[in-house]
This record gives C-alpha cells, sequence and structure tokens, in this order.
C-alpha cells in the first residue's frame, strides 16, 4: 500500500516546492501511548484538551516502567509488573491504573470514535496475565473492561494486536453520549485471583481508531517562524540574495504527519526525485545539476538541548562540507553551528543526506520508518555517523516533542556551483507499507 505525495521543486533564483495540502480534522487515530503518531499530550497543563497522565492506583502493587529493547512500533513500550502486594490493598483487585484525562474537565471528548475500535498491542509469557481487563472509563464511573482472554488474546510471548470495538454490542454503556465523556483513554486492572507476584505483560501503541479513513499529510511551513504557508501550492523558496553564496536552506520546509491506521508496523517513508536526475536542475539543460540535500528533524530547527545548566546538543541550519585530506572525497554535509558550539568532533556527524533518483530503495532515500523489534532502525532517519576507521552508520531518533510527533522535513541546494538562474526538479514523498 502506498500514500504519495508528489512535490514539484520548481526553482527560480534557486527555490521552489509545492506540495497538496490535506485538510486538517478530526483525527483518524488518536494515539494514547505512541512514538509515531499523533493524540494525547504528556505532562501538558490542563488547559490543554489533549493533557493527559499514566497513573497507577494508590495502595497497589503493579509497577510501570518503559521498555526499549524490542517494541512493536516506535522506539520503546510499557511493561506491567506484579510486585509483592500492599497489605492495606482493596481485597478484590491487586493492580491497577490507565491514561486519565487532565485537562481542566477531566475528561476527553471520542464520541466521533464510535463504532470503531480501541486498539493495542500486547505481549506476555504469564498464563494469568490473559486475566488482565482492559478498557476505559465514562461518564465518571462507568467502568467497562474485558478480559484480555475474551478478546482473543494468548500468554504466548509474542506481540498480539488487540482491539475492544466501541459499540454499543460490546457493553450497552458505550455510547456516543459517553463516549463524549471519556476519563480513561485507556484502563485496566488485575484482580486478586489472578495475580503472581513477578508476572509481567508489555503494552505498546495504544490508539481509538475510527472504523475508516487514513491520510498521509504534508504540510509546507515557513522556516523564519513556523507558520504555515498560507497558499500550499505556492512554491518553495530560497532566498534571492544566497545565489553563489554555497550551501543554502529553503525559506520553508515540509511538516509530515501519519494520521491512519496502517494494516503493518513495518512501514517506510521516503523522499526522491520522480526522475533519474539526483538533484534541481538547469530548466535549459538537464546535465546542469545542483548539488541538492535533505535534513529530517523530529524537532523545529535550529534548538539547543541542555544538561545540567550546559549545552548538550546544538542543532543548526548552517551547512559545512567535511572533505577528506586529499580534498577529493566529501565524507558528507555536517551542522556548522554544532561543529561552532561543540567542537570538531561534530565534523563527523552528518545530518544531510543528498537527495536520490526515482525508485531508490537504498537506506539513503529513507526519511522516516517503523520496524518493529528494531528500536534502533525506528524513526526519523536524522543523520549518518562515519568513525575513525571509515565506517558509516545509520541513526534513526523518536519524534521526542511530546505534543506533536510530525517530523519536519528541510532542503537544502549549493548555490556556489549554480551556472544559471533557473533550476527545477520533482520530488515525491512516498509513504509504503506491506
Amino acid at each position: 500500500m502506498n500514500f504519495k505525495k508528489f512535490i514539484s521543486l520548481s526553482v527560480v533564483l534557486l527555490g521552489a516546492v509545492s506540495v497538496a495540502f490535506a485538510a486538517a480534522g478530526d483525527r483518524n487515530v488518536y494515539s494514547v501511548y505512541s512514538d509515531n503518531f499523533n493524540g494525547t499530550h504528556y505532562g501538558a497543563p490542563s488547559s490543554d484538551a489533549d493533557s493527559v497522565e499514566f497513573q497507577l492506583w494508590a495502595n497497589q502493587s503493579m509497577k510501570g516502567e518503559t521498555k526499549t529493547d524490542t517494541p512493536i512500533e516506535g522506539k520503546s513500550y510499557s511493561r506491567l509488573t506484579n510486585g509483592t502486594p500492599d497489605p492495606t490493598h482493596q481485597i478484590w483487585q491487586y493492580g491497577g491504573g490507565g491514561y486519565a484525562s487532565t485537562n481542566s474537565g477531566g475528561r476527553h471528548d471520542m464520541s466521533g470514535y464510535y463504532g470503531g475500535e480501541l486498539k493495542f498491542y500486547a505481549r506476555s509469557s504469564n498464563s494469568s496475565m490473559v486475566n488482565l481487563r482492559v478498557g476505559v472509563k465514562l461518564a465518571g464511573t462507568e467502568e467497562i473492561m474485558v478480559s484480555l482472554s475474551s478478546l482473543g488474546f494468548s500468554a504466548n510471548g509474542q506481540w498480539q494486536e488487540v482491539s475492544i470495538p466501541l459499540t454499543s454490542s460490546t457493553d450497552n454503556r458505550i455510547t456516543e453520549s459517553n463516549l463524549a465523556t471519556t476519563n480513561y483513554l485507556f484502563f485496566f486492572n488485575l484482580q486478586q485471583d489472578s495475580y503472581v507476584v513477578g508476572n509481567s505483560i508489555d503494552i505498546d501503541n495504544i490508539r481509538w481508531v475510527k472504523s475508516s479513513g487514513a491520510e498521509f499529510s504534508v504540510v509546507r511551513k515557513k522556516v523564519s517562524d513556523n507558520s504555515v504557508v498560507s497558499d500550499q501550492t505556492a512554491p518553495i523558496s530560497f532566498s534571492e540574495d544566497t545565489f553563489g553564496v554555497g550551501w543554502v536552506v529553503a525559506d520553508q520546509y515540509l511538516e509530515m504527519d501519519v494520521d491512519g491506521d496502517l494494516s503493518s508496523n513495518n512501514w517506510k517513508v521516503r523522499a526522491f526525485t520522480s526522475n533519474d536526475i539526483k538533484g534541481l536542475y538547469n530548466i535549459h539543460d538537464s546535465s546542469d545539476v545542483l548539488p541538492t540535500a535533505w535534513r529530517i528533524s523530529c524537532s523545529t530547527l535550529p534548538y539547543t538541548t541542555y544538561s545540567s545548566g550546559a549545552i548538550s546538543d546544538y542543532n543548526s541550519l548552517e551547512i559545512g562540507e567535511n572533505w577528506s585530506a586529499s580534498g577529493e572525497v566529501l565524507y558528507g554535509l555536517y551542522d556548522a553551528g554544532k561543529v561552532r558550539v561543540l567542537g570538531e568532533g561534530a565534523k563527523t556527524w552528518y545530518p544531510w543526506f543528498f537527495v536520490t533518483a526515482n525508485g531508490d530503495t537504498s537506506e539513503a532515500s529513507v526519511i522516516w520508518q517503523n520496524v518493529p523489534g528494531s528500536p534502533l532502525q525506528s524513526g526519523c532517519h536524522t543523520f549518518e555517523n562515519t568513525d575513525s576507521g571509515g565506517v558509516t552508520t545509520q541513526y534513526y531518533d523518536a519524534l521526542t516533542d511530546f505534543y506533536e510527533r510530525k517530523p519536519k522535513l528541510f532542503f537544502a541546494c549549493d548555490t556556489k556551483k549554480a551556472k544559471a538562474t533557473k533550476y527545477t526538479a520533482s520530488f515525491i514523498i512516498n509513504l509504503s507499507y506491506e
């Protein structure tokens, strides 16, 4: 299955891209726990309608932790483990909790998902965990829960997708009006007769899914202030005064969003030209090609991160070239701002990738992907590193912004190599999955 966005890169005085805009609206998929999909906002203020927090009920022994070894989606998953019971626990249950709405009203309006499903992945090798009850809490008092075993889950040590239909046939309390006052978007507990100390279960990729609908959107924004470009069909442009100065970044970037319950967790987003020319080319002479590159970021650029009050990372839109000692081989394009702030060692980290031609299936064209069970290969293709022995390794980062999981794609070209004033290209941004 493929979703394709065709981006015409018509360059006049060195720049232009147009992108079809996907109109915003209610989400087809609303994530509760996901590294790639949008929905809840963890730790947001109560004024944020999407604000949630993860809760384990007081005086109970079930513990939660984040694991990163073999997620089914993204780079992490949640593990729930039965600890030693607290003698003050309520006799009818030993462990439980959920993802609670923490906005000012203490509820999410999920009425638009009636007729859809609450989906997630679960994994356990402990037979008692099939009795874990899962569901939602509605209207302040309506706890709607069913056992994993009743949903077809088995404790075979493998990730399995679990689905709860959001209809009155599951429970007559599931109505549009009750879903409009959802207090817990995912609710669970384990009762005393099923509680075995040390047993655990893994949970990942929790999301509310509408009965139909999928969308892969690409929206253009301004680098200067990150505002949405009003005319999404207008060209992406480079400032006219950058002609001949070297590597420069376009004045606009692309923000991507996957809003669909993909039938596979193994998916890739690639970017390449629509023909066999690797970059922007002279409209009068296709053999005259400007070096062209892209960079994808989990966060808006530029940005600085700190650790103990000191700068621990710095990311800019300044570009430098790292050549071999002989000056014959271009190893890669580094972040010149990072080098300026953090030192010469940053010259071997390359966040910019030269564009590839149509149909390229190598890692060089991958900008964002999910590879189940391989956290090092999931996320945004943010950089590659060449070590002292000349070995190059690719790195993928998780979408780290708690409030938005929308990777940003930037374009750049080497204007110093321009022999003319008008260049063009067509790019394809392609989401594919099996």
